[in-house]
């Protein structure tokens, strides 16, 4: 059985965008990834609103291309937040303190509080 595609859907939703990542971001999908995320946070002080509810996987190649973009929003007075996160992700971005730096939260809604 092959493995699950990854799906990315972007919406604004108000003064955010929210970007809905779905399936495992690896070696075959990194580059996917990279350019539907690279459309996002080409704009300036855009505010992000990341759901991985649905993320199966990600490797170390897109966790440090989301610190990129962390850092790519703050210095244009962008915001970045990511909510959802399973708990075998979570521990791993704890493990590289990436938790630190980066706002992880479990819920939509803490999610927009954070950004607020």
């Amino acid at each position: 059985m092959p493995a699950k595609p990854l799906e990315i859907s972007v919406a604004e939703e108000a003064d955010v965008t929210l970007v809905q990542v779905s399936g495992p971001v690896d070696s075959e999908t990194i580059e996917q990834f990279k350019d539907q995320l690279d459309a996002v946070f080409s704009k300036k002080g855009v505010h992000v609103l990341m759901d991985f509810t649905n993320l199966s996987y990600v490797n170390s190649r897109a966790i440090g291309l989301l610190m990129k973009y962390y850092r790519q929003l703050a210095f244009s007075r962008g915001r970045m937040v990511v909510f959802g996160v399973n708990k075998k992700i979570v521990r791993t971005l704890d493990l590289l303190h990436i938790g630190k730096e980066l706002p992880v939260v479990e819920t939509k809604e803490e999610a927009l509080k954070k950004l607020g």
